[in-house]
């Protein structure tokens, strides 16, 4: 898929073999993988070698998009979209986000930028009315980008987090399009 998404400062566009060494070198991060749900940990650089690689190679009903956050030419995180149906999890069908930020870039605004450049998209480009995100309860920091952007809770649930090895409260998000519009 050929996406390019502008901000005022950043750029979001597939992730590429470009990327792989300064991925790692954000991800490979307990910080920052901590607030995951499915990254192993400790995380290595043919962790990272697969995820890059296996990009290309994702059947499209597969797929999840996962967009390169780019400042100044730089990659400093990623946002993933996955199309989904309805579930116990994400409550119901349509986009669900999720994403990291490498820690040099925390508290600077960069993820909510992000998030509402990746909404608007969203919303331009897919019939859905609804869009779906979330954080583990202890993450008060992402949950609060998801409020910036005008996502609303929308239930907690048990979510199992691979690299600290087990469930965890997890608040879901949602953000609709007729929300977007008023707000």
């Amino acid at each position: 898929m050929t996406i390019a998404i502008r901000t005022g400062r950043l750029t979001l566009r597939p992730v590429g073999e470009r990327d792989e060494e300064r991925l790692f070198a954000l991800f490979a991060d307990w910080e920052v993988i901590r607030w995951l749900s499915s990254p192993p940990w400790p995380y290595t650089r043919e962790d990272m070698r697969s995820f890059v690689r296996g990009q290309a190679t994702l059947a499209p009903e597969d797929a999840e998009t996962r967009l390169v956050i780019r400042l100044e030419h730089e990659p400093i995180g990623i946002v993933g979209v996955r199309i989904k149906a309805a579930d116990h999890v994400l409550r119901g069908a349509g986009p669900n986000i999720g994403y990291w930020l490498g820690r040099p870039y925390w508290g600077r605004g960069y993820m909510t930028e992000a998030l509402a450049g990746v909404v608007r998209h969203l919303f331009a480009s897919t019939p859905h009315d609804a869009i779906y995100c979330g954080a583990f309860v202890e993450n008060p920091a992402s949950l609060r980008v998801q409020e910036k952007v005008g996502f609303v809770p929308d239930g907690e649930t048990m979510l199992y987090s691979r690299p600290r090895g087990g469930d965890f409260p997890h608040i879901n998000t949602v953000l609709t399009r007729g929300a977007l519009a008023s707000g």
